[in-house]
């Protein structure tokens, strides 16, 4: 393993012009079965637990697991099907232990713009085959503006645990939206308002972010971005932790002050 991972001159040229670099085949196949298998025991850990109410927001359903101070969000097309995992290091070691992996967090320090990092959020979008839901066109920045005050410097590093192509559904972004800010969201009272108006929005500008198992994606919180249908006979699952300047809650610790859950992470263990 190399010691330097930080991002290349070329590379931060993509990522000021594009908002958005590329690196493929980052882990072996040995490690994304080893991070894939961490995945599958937590998914299969949360869905064997208690069960909560289910809540349409915007265009999901999100169940919050008050024990584990955790969102499963499950296939609005599919109730019995999750979708997707957040936040998750505080309740799986094996997980947490992966984030601290260089490769992920040595080209994080480049965008955040300092040394001393640490994770504000973490996710698993779980695209199961056949069934895997689109992810909505959005970007990062309005779920999060309101939660922590350096938003904008939060750099999502996102796993391919499996090939992703444009048939299973991979990650589709818009080059340069970065640029724009903060674009135009639905007409929501609600969670749906963090979404993006597509009708505002040149969905032409999109291209697909087609790559191997164990590639990564990096890009800021305003980075406009989606995922189509998984239409293929296999899972496509990706990882994503989202790092942020050190000194600042991770939203796991916001979570747990805001619902007086101090004891859930003795609880998990």
């Amino acid at each position: 393993m190399s010691n330097n991972y930080r991002l290349s001159q070329s590379e931060l040229a993509q990522m000021e012009r594009d908002g958005f670099v590329v690196r493929e085949a980052v882990f072996s196949p040995a490690e994304c079965d080893e991070i894939a298998g961490a995945v599958e025991k937590l998914v299969a850990d949360l869905t064997a637990s208690k069960r909560a109410q289910k809540h349409a927001v915007g265009s999901y359903v999100f169940e919050w697991q008050n024990d584990l101070a955790s969102f499963v969000k499950w296939e609005p097309e599919h109730p019995d099907v999750v979708q997707g995992v957040e936040p998750f290091a505080h309740i799986s070691q094996p997980l947490a232990q992966w984030a601290l992996d260089p490769r992920f967090m040595e080209p994080s320090r480049d965008f955040v713009g300092q040394h001393d990092i640490a994770l504000f959020t973490e996710k698993l979008t779980m695209k199961r085959a056949h069934t895997g839901g689109l992810i909505v066109l959005h970007q990062d920045y309005p779920y999060w503006k309101d939660v922590t005050p350096v938003a904008g410097q939060t750099m999502t590093a996102m796993l391919y645990l499996d090939a992703a192509t444009v048939e299973n559904g991979c990650l589709e972004v818009a080059p340069g939206s970065h640029r724009s800010g903060e674009g135009a969201h639905k007409d929501d009272d609600g969670f749906g308002r963090n979404e993006m108006d597509p009708e505002q929005f040149d969905l032409v500008s999109l291209v697909p972010v087609e790559a191997p198992a164990g590639s990564i994606v990096f890009f800021g919180s305003f980075l406009v971005h989606r995922s189509p249908m998984n239409k293929s006979p296999k899972d496509r699952r990706a990882l994503l932790y989202s790092y942020q300047p050190a000194g600042h809650p991770s939203l796991s610790d916001i979570q747990h002050r805001a619902k007086g859950l101090a004891k859930v992470n003795a609880a998990a263990k």
